[in-house]
């Protein structure tokens, strides 16, 4: 059962036009100035206040990390990679988010500003994002990211792989952008119900991001990518999303290539709704909390046994 906050959120949605950024290319293109003003691109001053705030440069691009405010952040330092169709800087949301892990979990969380389109496509973004990455030094590291940041930590955990590093501890992805051009037709369906994203325009969105390379690029679009050896994954995604079907194929083939996976699917959800006040964004978020409260046994270097997905 959908809550009465949840509805209330859509209808709000729904009003407010969001989904017309998203409608076509034209429309994609006229907008996105609102979307990228460098005064999004700064923690805001409430979020200022509820904890210490680092910032620093990573490739020429601002970087923050979130610690608890006159105390020792925890072994845990979670890595987030927004999302946005990498047209949209980070929004309240983000910064909320980042805020809320902190306070839950008493670890750090970092939080790159990372290059947008259509100034920079994924030649500049993912060695950035890995960048970000690289420089953490923590005992348990695990990556969190939304829509496009999804497929940013996928993209992070296969160059890991490829270079024999170590995984991280695990990858949460919320409401993934899996494939750039969205080729499923079961998406085309759900444009019709998905009260925020329009498959026209993040197609182009995606386009420019792959632009120079093949857009079924496994780094650019993770739903082609060999899964064999990645991380654990949590993957949250909604019913009303365009990306769903993505998700669903990804879930299969995670699960065929043995990466351990908690899968979780909530009926009548919309895009990253994770993030928002309703209390299916408070359940889910209590379920990251408990997954990283728990210690793994042992550093995850390979994946583990295959898990059944479930329906949240």
């Amino acid at each position: 059962m959908v809550s009465v906050q949840a509805k209330v959120r859509m209808a709000l949605l729904r009003a407010s036009g969001q989904k017309r950024f998203y409608d076509n290319a034209s429309a994609l293109h006229h907008r996105l100035p609102r979307h990228q003003k460098p005064s999004m691109a700064r923690p805001p001053r409430k979020v200022r206040r509820r904890v210490d705030v680092e910032e620093h440069d990573v490739r020429g691009f601002p970087c923050y990390t979130f610690r608890p405010r006159g105390e020792q952040a925890c072994d845990l330092h979670v890595l987030h990679l927004h999302g946005g169709g990498y047209v949209e800087q980070v929004e309240k949301h983000h910064w909320r988010y980042a805020a809320d892990l902190v306070a839950r979990l008493g670890c750090a969380v970092t939080l790159p500003v990372y290059p947008l389109v259509p100034h920079h496509d994924h030649t500049a973004t993912i060695p950035m994002v890995q960048a970000a990455y690289d420089e953490l030094d923590a005992e348990r590291v695990v990556v969190t990211g939304d829509s496009a940041g999804g497929a940013l930590a996928l993209a992070i955990a296969q160059n890991l792989r490829a270079d024999g590093r170590p995984q991280p501890e695990r990858l949460v992805l919320y409401s993934p952008w899996l494939d750039v051009l969205l080729e499923d037709p079961v998406s085309e369906l759900l444009d019709e119900t998905d009260p925020m994203l329009g498959i026209a325009g993040l197609r182009e969105a995606g386009l420019m991001y792959a632009e120079g390379t093949d857009p079924r690029d496994p780094l650019v679009s993770p739903i082609h990518a060999d899964l064999t050896g990645l991380a654990p994954i949590t993957l949250f995604i909604g019913t009303r999303d365009v990306l769903l079907p993505d998700a669903r194929r990804f879930a299969e083939r995670a699960e065929e290539a043995g990466v351990e996976l908690d899968y979780r699917e909530y009926p009548g959800m919309f895009h990253n709704w994770l993030m928002q006040a309703i209390p299916e964004g408070v359940e889910a978020m209590n379920h990251v909390e408990r997954l990283l409260r728990r210690r793994p046994v042992t550093a995850h270097s390979a994946p583990g046994p295959g898990s059944s997905p479930t329906r949240g």
